[in-house]
């Protein structure tokens, strides 16, 4: 207590001005209508940028949340386009997602997944994704991303499955042009995570670079249509039958972070026929 006297009666002289000020400032304000205009869009100014500040700062760390929302939206909707019996149109897939007569389409679970471990510098490559038999993930289900295919399922546990990466050295991919709808197989040399060859594309068939190469839905795994990548080198022999080309992948391995899982309807029947073919074709 006396040090607070001792303070108060060092300073008296200070505090004395601080108050006087205060008051003079206040009756100004008070008498006269453009000092108080004034002082009150400075305050509100200082205030609003405050607010702002504090709705930025509010915004960004609801960013992971807001992003997960965006995700499983993202995921729901491109099922919805699978089932509807569609994936031309997954570039436009809020346009056409309102439009979709919802007695049309089966409500099959849509599946997305967080990536928590992946190579990209090995021969065979694989990824792990914090979906499971839980979720309903299966053996053989797609796996894509934003921008083009991934990869299979291969095992699953409760929580966790694995996925063989279309960076993999026995990884085939069924695929197409995306203009002439020519047939070929995609597949990855083991060298660059950015490229994979095209092979067994006839040299009848026009191919340039930049083309598209989709998924040819020749199987159960990815549904037509599926970017894989953009042709980047064409090279054609005199007396072959089949183009020496790459593409440049659509997916970004490096940077993978979230992936879909695809569950195509008819999945269970066609994958049905196709043991049997095999067992009686063994």
């Amino acid at each position: 207590m006396n040090r607070l006297l001792q303070f108060l009666f060092k300073y008296r002289t200070l505090l004395v001005f601080i108050v006087l000020e205060g008051i003079c400032f206040f009756v100004i304000v008070k008498s006269n209508s453009y000092h108080s205009a004034t002082y009150f869009t400075s305050s509100n100014q200082v205030a609003a940028s405050l607010y702002k500040t504090s709705s930025s700062v509010t915004n960004y760390f609801s960013l992971l949340e807001r992003n997960n929302e965006l995700i499983a939206e993202n995921a729901m909707l491109r099922q919805q386009l699978l089932d509807f019996g569609d994936t031309s149109t997954l570039p436009l897939i809020t346009a056409v997602t309102d439009t979709l007569d919802s007695s049309m389409v089966t409500q099959t679970p849509a599946l997305h997944a967080r990536v928590i471990d992946n190579s990209v510098f090995f021969r065979n490559n694989y990824l792990t994704i914090d979906r499971g038999l839980a979720d309903g993930v299966k053996e053989r289900m797609g796996v894509i991303s934003s921008n083009g295919i991934v990869g299979q399922v291969k095992y699953v546990s409760e929580h966790y499955a694995t996925v063989v990466s279309l960076l993999h050295g026995r990884a085939m991919i069924s695929a197409k042009h995306g203009l002439s709808n020519g047939l070929c197989t995609i597949s990855w040399s083991g060298e660059d995570p950015e490229y994979a060859d095209i092979e067994y594309f006839p040299r009848h068939i026009a191919l340039n670079v930049g083309d598209s190469i989709v998924t040819s839905g020749y199987n159960s795994i990815f549904p037509e249509g599926e970017l894989i990548g953009t042709v980047s080198e064409v090279h054609l022999e005199d007396q072959a039958t089949f183009y020496d080309a790459q593409i440049k992948l659509a997916t970004d391995f490096y940077r993978l972070k979230h992936v879909y899982l695809l569950s195509l309807p008819d999945k269970m029947e066609i994958d049905s026929l196709i043991q049997i073919t095999t067992r009686e074709d063994g």
